[in-house]
Formats: structure tokens, sequence, C-alpha cells
């Protein structure tokens, strides 16, 4: 499906065939969400965030016959560039993106200059620490509030993960009919995902594109993650550490957030290092 988008800049006369960014929000996440992070990169760079399917202006009509898997919103993914005339480009994933990212880069790795996975293992339970009580608590999250303060006591109660808390909460949205606070996603959607992506080859999907096409590959970390457990990342780096092309980096003080709680080491380590 063709996913709606937001594009920054909006308009640009410069040559950006190799400056072009993909950023795929993670679960509950919008496409907006990545505004502060373009605010920054925009002048330089082309930059493509689509809300990815049940989330924001891209809702599913029929979820239970629909399919959540990666490949699916890997699919999505690669139809939206292809019609947005936004290919090749770099690709990055935050939490649930980085496992559509994964799926990009196994089912179409022509349209990829290069993969930036953040905050999500390559392995175990949906590739995260917290796969099963997250779908505990998608499963009782109330579908509005009363205002933002009734929203984030729920949510510092109840959310498995104080970054997760604040990622919700930042993308909520006012009922302006209501006067309600409500999440910007189909909740059946998101339940229906956390299932679906049990059992995704993530790890062998990024061998698989780093060795076949030697572009790099980038795994974030944030060093306070909970989603990301050390261990995990500390294994995979282990057994990933024969492709050259693959770079694991942690990121002190943050947790699975990263790229809002650390803006500034986010952006510094985008244009330093990953697209110097």
């Amino acid at each position: 499906m063709k996913l709606s988008v937001c594009k920054y800049p909006k308009e640009s006369s410069l040559d950006l065939l190799k400056n072009r960014l993909v950023f795929l929000h993670g679960m509950g996440g919008t496409g907006n969400m990545w505004r502060p992070i373009a605010a920054n990169l925009e002048t330089s760079y082309e930059l493509l965030c689509p809300d990815q399917r049940g989330h924001g202006d891209s809702p599913v009509e029929s979820i239970e016959s629909e399919s959540f898997t990666p490949q699916a919103f890997a699919a999505d993914v690669a139809e939206t560039m292809e019609a947005e005339d936004f290919t090749p480009a770099w690709i990055f994933g935050h939490s649930m993106g980085a496992r559509t990212t994964a799926g990009l880069a196994h089912l179409r790795p022509d349209l990829c200059q290069g993969l930036v996975l953040i905050d999500l293992g390559l392995s175990g339970d949906q590739g995260g620490g917290i796969g099963t009580i997250l779908r505990s608590f998608l499963g009782s999250l109330p579908t509005d509030f009363a205002d933002r303060t009734e929203a984030r006591e729920y949510l510092t109660a109840h959310c498995p993960d104080a970054s997760i808390a604040q990622y919700l909460l930042a993308v909520s949205r006012l009922n302006r009919e209501t006067g309600r606070l409500y999440f910007p996603f189909q909740t059946e959607a998101l339940m229906k995902t956390t299932v679906d992506a049990l059992g995704t080859p993530t790890e062998s999907w990024i061998r698989e594109f780093a060795e076949t096409t030697g572009k790099p590959v980038w795994i974030l970390r944030g060093a306070l993650s909970r989603v990301y457990p050390k261990d995990d990342f500390e294994a995979e780096k282990s057994r990933l550490s024969n492709v050259p092309n693959i770079h694991f980096v942690e990121v002190a003080g943050a947790g699975h957030g990263l790229p809002f709680e650390k803006r500034l080491e986010f952006l510094k380590l985008i244009r330093e290092q990953i697209l110097a």
C-alpha cells in the first residue's frame, strides 16, 4: 500500500541523488515525529518520513485480512519510495522501523544505499527485550484520555519502558470534536504486528545485505535501553564481527528513544560518521 508521508524540505532545487534519507518510526509513532531531526538535516539532505501501515494517516481497512509482518511493512515502503521517486536512499529505522528496514534490505536491496537500525535487537522475541510485556500493555491500553495529564499518569504506571511512554505521549493527538486525547494508531494493528513479527530472521537479512551488496550497515543502541539488552547487543556484535561493513555503536546516556533523547549526538553521528 502507498503510505502517507512527510517530506523535508517540501521543495528543493538541490541535486540530492546521493542525499536521500528515509526515516521509519517505531511502533505507535508517525512520520511527523522525525520533524526535529529533519529540521537539522533538510538543508543538506532530502528526507521521506512515512506513516507505516496502521499508524497515523496510513490506516488499514481490514486488519484481520492484512499481513503485519516486516516484509509487508517493507513492501509498503518500497512502493512508496518508488511512487515518490525517492530511490535509492539511506534507510533509518527506529525500533519497529528497524525490522522494516531489515525487511526492505532483504526484499529490495537495490532501493537502499545503506541501513541504520536504531535500538532494536537482531534476535530474540521480535528482536526486542520486552516483547511479551509490550503485547500485554497494548491489549489493555485505553482508546483515549481526558487530557495529557491523565495519559501521562496512565503511561507512567503501566508502560513497560519510560522511553516508550514518552514516545507515545509525544505522538498523541487531540480529537477536536470530543476534546479528548488519543494515539494515532490502530491498536489492533499493533497487536497483530507483535505476533506477525515473531521469528523474523533480522540478523540473517542484515548479514545477507551487507555481504552481497557491500553497502554499510549501522546498528545503534542506547546504553540505557531495556528494549535492546546489552547482552544481545554484544552477542550480535560478536557474531557479525567478520562482516567489516557492519558497524555497532552504543550511545551513552540514551535509552530506547535514542534519536530523540540524544538528538545532538544522533545528528553528529549521522553527519560525521554514517554519511561522512
